[in-house]
């Protein structure tokens, strides 16, 4: 196992936010949060570094496999204190600012780290390069240049060596490196995926827009099951349907609905109806489920999503339903405000098996997709 030690404890102050940095947050995620769940979705140790400030805000993500620590006044104190706490053979030093570093990457560092005890993450400069002193500006050969990223991979006793000893700044943990092991060749892994550093307002739209980019659908589903009783009435789709029996429940037990509102509410981890809408409160006792639809429609509204389409299957052997299947298609599209195209409902029998098919229960199932409103 290996450990990554995210520095978190810088100011910030270049990026003009009016609070930390790594808190600033991107898809109700903090910044620092995306390389952390990077690194420990492969397995790794986590050593944070936070400002004294952030430690309180930070320490809820915390788990057992995280280590908070509070930095020092400068990066190079920081990475310091962080190394103290580092167990592991081989340590992976990570700005937290780079919060779309990619698991390929780290993978390809482990890959020579077998080999090496120090491993420079990069990435080839495209733009020409000029040198500019006194008025005089002069070309520079590009190939010769490449641009440092994090993380940059170490063995653990030998960078700790060099930080407890070192009494100057450098650049970076490669060039401290260096001056301590100079005879020592440096392994060079290419990055071609994102991984901008956020300094500057420009930075953070960049990666707002990379990362909202992957959150842009959503997806969720859901099946729900009512048992059929007499004396009752039968509602589906927002209809009510003709029949000798209706759907147990404590809202009106519309039954396509419920599996409608809660495969959006899946969509976005937002929970399920019994959560919001409690069996055990009076106040829905035989609440419309047009209503609770409405309700998780302004939800997903809120958190910045549209409808992109519905599937949806009612299992039941009686009654037939292709004669309200174009109302309840309608009724659908007014309250999600959206085309009745983009609404399917589908309906089957259950072969006279189980309680479905025994006129005991009728089911339905949905899928809906959700698009990040643009």
């Amino acid at each position: 196992m290996n450990t990554a030690l995210i520095v978190a404890a810088g100011s910030g102050t270049r990026a003009q936010l009016n609070q930390s940095k790594i808190l600033y947050p991107i898809n109700q995620k903090p910044l620092f949060l995306y390389s952390v769940e990077t690194f420990l979705a492969l397995g790794f140790k986590i050593v944070l570094v936070v400002a004294k400030n952030d430690f309180n805000d930070v320490q809820r993500y915390q788990n057992e496999d995280m280590k908070l620590v509070i930095g020092g006044k400068t990066r190079s104190e920081s990475v310091m204190l962080g190394l103290k706490e580092v167990e592991t053979p081989y340590v992976y030093i990570h700005d937290a600012a780079r919060p779309l570093i990619s698991k390929n990457a780290i993978l390809e560092i482990e890959k020579v780290l077998q080999y090496h005890d120090a491993v420079l993450l990069a990435e080839y400069l495209t733009n020409a390069i000029k040198h500019f002193d006194n008025n005089v500006l002069t070309s520079v050969n590009r190939e010769q240049y490449i641009l440092a990223q994090t993380p940059q991979a170490f063995l653990t006793e030998k960078i700790r060596f060099a930080y407890l000893r070192s009494h100057q700044s450098y650049d970076d943990d490669i060039s401290l490196y260096q001056a301590f092991y100079p005879e020592e060749k440096i392994r060079v892994v290419f990055n071609l995926e994102p991984n901008i550093k956020v300094t500057y307002p420009r930075d953070l739209d960049y990666v707002k827009r990379h990362l909202e980019k992957e959150n842009l659908m959503r997806i969720g589903h859901s099946f729900d099951i009512h048992q059929l009783v007499i004396d009752r009435p039968l509602i589906l789709g927002g209809i009510h349907i003709p029949f000798n029996k209706g759907l147990l429940g404590h809202s009106d037990a519309d039954v396509l609905l419920h599996a409608i509102a809660e495969s959006m509410l899946g969509a976005l981890s937002l929970g399920d109806l019994g959560s919001i809408y409690p069996d055990t409160d009076p106040a829905y006792k035989d609440i419309s489920s047009m209503k609770i639809l409405k309700t998780v429609h302004d939800m997903i509204r809120q958190k910045g999503y549209e409808i992109g389409n519905i599937d949806s299957m009612i299992y039941a052997e009686l009654p037939k339903m292709s004669p309200y299947i174009k109302e309840m298609r309608q009724n659908i599209s007014n309250i999600l405000n959206v085309s009745d195209q983009l609404i399917s409902i589908k309906a089957t029998t259950y072969e006279k098996l189980d309680a479905i098919g025994q006129q005991k229960a009728i089911a339905a199932e949905a899928v809906v997709i959700l698009k990040k409103v643009s």
